[in-house]
């Protein structure tokens, strides 16, 4: 990765350390009790992999407003390993979700489910 110009990685500066890595910024946290989880980005997509994360908001903050986005991967038998949500900082009662699934984006009901969750209306869908 250090050659690749295409790729980067979020992570620690020890992280950058021990893989000889070179820092471009340095913290990029706005809250210094941040924690760091690690990313491999590039321009081109993945070959595959058993898990991937979301994120994205939902129209409305109303009841049931995460309950349909979450059953159309329920609906599925896709399986969700972490669910957490953070105040977008915009609005008062406004949050974005970041969700893990345990399944390749290639997967059929993976892109299924995907194409559902635009079909509510949930907003800022990223794979």
């Amino acid at each position: 990765m250090e050659q690749d110009k295409t790729a980067g990685a979020i992570a620690s500066t020890r992280a950058a350390q021990l893989y000889n890595l070179p820092v471009v910024a340095c913290p990029i946290n706005d809250y210094p009790d941040n924690y760091t989880r690690f990313w491999v980005l590039g321009l081109q997509p993945s070959t595959g992999g058993s898990n991937i994360s979301l994120a994205f908001s939902v129209p409305a903050n109303v009841p049931g407003a995460l309950a349909k986005p979450l059953s159309c991967f329920a609906s599925r038998g896709i399986n969700l390993s972490r669910i957490e949500s953070r105040p977008t900082k915009r609005s008062l009662g406004e949050y974005l979700f970041f969700i893990d699934v345990e399944a390749d984006v290639k997967q059929a009901s993976v892109q299924s489910a995907l194409q559902e969750l635009v079909l509510q209306g949930v907003n800022s869908v990223r794979v």
